[in-house]
């Protein structure tokens, strides 16, 4: 079994020398880091951890990483998805508010 080019509970943020897709990279560091575990292992989005958000950003470091694994035609959705529903405070997003 090969080794993984990063620890998979804390990538570093910016891609490793050897990625291949640092744009895809970033996109799933941003949304691993969106999805963190509580002290109740339940994750930022409220689902049980990992949720399936915390695993489509998995998947896409490895793929980032060059590594090819068999992918399930939802992780594109649970990506994107994961990225736009958790909104932790510290990203500025104003209250929902007076939105409409």
């Amino acid at each position: 079994m090969s080794r993984l080019p990063f620890d998979p509970l804390d990538p570093p943020t910016e891609p490793p020398p050897d990625c291949v897709l640092p744009t895809l990279w970033r996109i799933a560091h941003t949304l691993h880091q969106l999805h963190q575990p509580d002290d109740d292992n339940r994750c930022a989005c409220g689902a049980h951890h990992p949720c399936a958000h915390r695993r489509a950003s998995l998947r896409a470091l490895l793929e980032a990483s060059g590594i090819r694994l068999p992918v399930p035609r939802t992780d594109l959705f649970d990506l994107w998805r994961g990225i736009l529903l958790a909104e932790p405070a510290d990203r500025g997003v104003p209250p929902a508010e007076g939105r409409e």
